[in-house]
This record gives structure tokens, C-alpha cells and sequence, in this order.
């Protein structure tokens, strides 16, 4: 009987304090419409509430749809160019540290992602090794080639927040012959743009 009424004072006391009370809070301090754009919004909402569903006009939705595609293409195109335009960075062997014929392409590329045209897309730097040593070690190696590389953007300006690093160790390989040129292209950092 005890251990009935101790489940139920538990069961009670944890129904209790899991109900919340608290109203959300939201942030107003930033808002980005204006008046009048807060007003069309609610003209279009408000013809869009009165329409009968049965009679709601295909064409309308089909623009919206065909709108929405359209801005995703221009993005993805947006970031094709502006990925066609940066360059590879390169690393010696077992090395992760900015060759000095790579700290001009460093350079360049940090000026391309601080361009107009690419500052609102997020950046990832991917870290990639040849396939000598193990994959642990090859991993650990790429995360250090990707670090370095953001290390020297930052360094020139482009914003931290925008940049993130994964590595590919060896698994990522862009030539699969067993040559030292070969080699020397799947040491490298690449850049993806992100939206």
C-alpha cells in the first residue's frame, strides 16, 4: 500500500512540475519590416483567408512554386561561380601548415568569399590527405590542414562564424594513381559554399 502511495505522490509531483506556466518571450528589439510591408502582409493574408479552397486559383500557386524554384536555382548558381573561382590549397607531405606559394591563393580566395556576392554564404573547408598512413592519423591530419586554412582566412577577414571545417582524411581522393603527383593533388583543402 506504501508503494502504491509513494508511485502516485511521485507520478503527481512530476506531472506538476512538468507543466510550464512561462509565455514565450520574443525578441523585438530587430525588426527588419517596415509598416507597410507588415500591411501587405496582412492585405494578402486576409484574401487569401476569404478564398473559397474549392475556387483558389491554380495559376497563383503554380507562380509561387515556380518563384521559389527560380530563387533556389539563382542560388545554386550564385554558388557554382563563386565555388568555379576559388582555389584549391595544397600541403606538402604530412604537413599542415600554409606553403608559401599557397598564401596568395590563400589570399585570393579570401578576398572572392568577402566579395558582395558571397558574404551571406556560410563556407566549409574540407580537409583532405593522401593515402599514406592510417585513417585516424589521416583524419586528424585533414582537420588540421582544414583549421589552418581557416585560421588564415579569419586572419584575413572573413567573418569565423561564417566558417566551418570537417576533414575527409583519406577518403576523398581526387586521383587514384599510385604516383607522387598523384599524391600531391589529394593533399589539399577545398572550399563548398553553403546557403
Amino acid at each position: 500500500m506504501k508503494k502504491i502511495m509513494l508511485a502516485s505522490l511521485m507520478m503527481a509531483m512530476l506531472i506538476l512540475s512538468g507543466c510550464s506556466q512561462k509565455n514565450p518571450e520574443v525578441d523585438m528589439t530587430n525588426q527588419n519590416a517596415t509598416q507597410s510591408e507588415v500591411q501587405n502582409a496582412d492585405t494578402k493574408a486576409d484574401n487569401l483567408a476569404g478564398m473559397d479552397a474549392n475556387n483558389m486559383d491554380t495559376q497563383g500557386v503554380e507562380n509561387v512554386n515556380n518563384n521559389a524554384g527560380m530563387q533556389t536555382n539563382n542560388v545554386e548558381q550564385m554558388i557554382a561561380i563563386i565555388e568555379e573561382k576559388v582555389n584549391k590549397v595544397y600541403f606538402d607531405f604530412d604537413k599542415y601548415d600554409i606553403r608559401p606559394d599557397m598564401q596568395s591563393v590563400i589570399e585570393a580566395n579570401a578576398a572572392i568569399l568577402n566579395s558582395d556576392e558571397a558574404k551571406d554564404f556560410s563556407i566549409k573547408v574540407e580537409g583532405n590527405c593522401d593515402e599514406w598512413g592510417t585513417d585516424e592519423y589521416n583524419y586528424a591530419l585533414g582537420l588540421k590542414r582544414a583549421k589552418s586554412v581557416k585560421d588564415a582566412l579569419i586572419a584575413l577577414g572573413v567573418n569565423e562564424n561564417r566558417v566551418m571545417i570537417v576533414s575527409y582524411g583519406e577518403s576523398n581522393p581526387v586521383c587514384t594513381d599510385k604516383t607522387k603527383e598523384c599524391w600531391a593533388k589529394n593533399r589539399r583543402a577545398e572550399f563548398k559554399l553553403l546557403p
